[in-house]
């Protein structure tokens, strides 16, 4: 058999060997693996329970938005005209201004329902145009028994930006429509008594040349009653509904993030597994298949080459399977709209993870598997907005949300599911950011790939020695 064509993969076996028990008690035998343990145990716990925690405690710039078609009304008893929704924006305006927990735009009903539909703002409060004329009819139906209207607000929430984020935006919006509902009914309430004093002053000019008695007068006097007092002091009603809800199969929205996740899993897990495969077929390491190990000729290949034939086998092999997970995923009820566009964020996602965890590896050894781990996994399930809006996470994570793959795979992967695959919805900084990770990827990997090949040599196995027993 020539020399190139030898192969390792049916090694004689060996005299067998008694392993002393200074093998087992060695801290090099059993610390180094504690410690493995312990670093994703202690990182993962912090980094995962740190992030998502507390998303209320964490707000910052939290995109909502208010619009006010409230066209105002004229008292019935005369005055200057009053636009009570304008009141009601200005008041949102200036408590949400006092910290940058809460990012409010005072938006048009067309520019509203557009950043609703590309997932820009997570709620809208809409202010209808009869507000204040119905505001203001409740203090003359108070004193006349006449038929009123309730004041209502609506509050659309997005659930496809994430149910947590629909569930914070009406926690903000609850409690700052509260506060409008608190200060609107003391003003009705201090209307309508002055308009019951002036209406019983007015009655008694009229009753008292008749010569009444005083009881009869005061029967007949105007008067709030208790409803109609009830009323006054909350007068507003809110109602709160989804603007668009999530399509059947979508997870409650969630979906979009599932599938990026399921993604990243088949990345990472895939890049390690071709990594151990081709380093056999490379004669660096030997890979465990049941009872037999495999292992080919040293071929000792430059480690930039073997960077970019490890991960480009994950881009072409990446093209079936994403058409494979699509068919699957639709197979079970999940909605896919834009098919095109939803296999190029699937593949490209596998293709940037791999990337990422390919590089790791070749610049780390083994070590790059946990370091991915840590970074990939750890650090970017909380950085990718796909639980708690990257509005709701602390400073850290909106700092390196950036530069994790998951968060620009959701995000374009959730802009195509969701809100109609629009360029400046997520499609288009999903998949821009994915390109700059793997050209950050590919450039890091190849100048260390080429520096440790000069200056160590290429790749080769290292024995372990055996620990010297007495």
């Amino acid at each position: 058999m020539p020399a190139h064509a030898s192969t390792e993969r049916f090694p004689q076996r060996e005299p067998e060997r008694a392993i002393s028990p200074g093998t087992f008690l060695s801290p090099r035998f059993w610390l180094l693996p504690l410690l493995v343990l312990l670093l994703l145990g202690g990182a993962g716990t912090a980094l995962y329970i740190g992030g998502l925690g507390s998303p209320g405690d964490h707000l910052r710039n939290f995109p909502l938005a208010v619009v006010n078609e409230d066209r105002g009304a004229t008292p019935a008893n005369g005055g200057s005209p009053q636009n009570l929704g304008q009141n009601i924006t200005d008041q949102m305006q200036q408590g949400f201004s006092e910290s940058d927990e809460i990012d409010l735009r005072v938006l048009s009903p067309d520019e509203a329902e557009e950043q609703l539909r590309k997932g820009q703002i997570h709620a809208a409060v809409v202010i209808p145009e009869s507000f204040s004329a119905d505001a203001l009819g409740l203090v003359t139906g108070a004193l006349s028994g006449a038929e009123v209207t309730r004041p209502s607000i609506t509050v659309y929430t997005n659930p496809q930006a994430g149910p947590l984020a629909s569930s914070l935006a009406t926690s903000a919006v609850d409690a700052a429509l509260e506060r409008a509902n608190t200060g609107l009914g003391e003003q009705l309430t201090s209307a309508a008594e002055a308009a019951q004093g002036e209406a019983r002053a007015e009655q008694q000019r009229e009753l008292t040349p008749l010569g009444l008695p005083e009881q009869v007068q005061q029967q007949l006097a105007p008067t709030v009653d208790g409803t109609a007092a009830d009323l006054l002091r909350g007068p507003i009603s809110v109602t709160t509904t989804a603007y668009e809800t999530p399509p059947e199969g979508a997870a409650l929205g969630m979906g979009a993030f599932f599938y990026s996740v399921l993604l990243m899993v088949v990345g990472v897990s895939g890049s390690v597994a071709i990594h151990f495969l081709v380093d056999s077929r490379l004669g660096v390491a030997p890979v465990e298949m049941g009872p037999r190990f495999a292992l080919g000729p040293r071929l000792q290949p430059a480690r930039w080459k073997t960077y970019l034939i490890k991960w480009g086998i994950v881009v072409l092999g990446a093209l079936p399977t994403a058409g494979l997970m699509m068919w699957v995923a639709s197979a079970v009820g999940m909605p896919i709209p834009h098919g095109g566009w939803f296999f190029l964020t699937t593949w490209l996602s596998i293709v940037t993870v791999s990337a990422v965890t390919t590089a790791l590896i070749t610049m780390f050894g083994s070590i790059g598997m946990v370091l991915s781990l840590i970074y990939v996994v750890f650090m970017g399930l909380p950085a990718a907005s796909g639980v708690v809006p990257l509005e709701a996470l602390p400073g850290f994570f909106r700092f390196i949300a950036p530069g994790e793959p998951l968060y620009h795979m959701t995000t374009a992967n959730r802009a195509v599911l969701y809100f109609d695959a629009q360029a400046d919805a997520g499609v288009q900084s999903g998949i821009v950011g994915m390109l700059l990770l793997i050209l950050i990827a590919v450039v890091v990997a190849m100048v260390f790939s080429v520096l440790y090949d000069r200056m160590f040599g290429r790749r080769r196995a290292e024995l372990v020695p055996e620990p010297v027993t007495s």
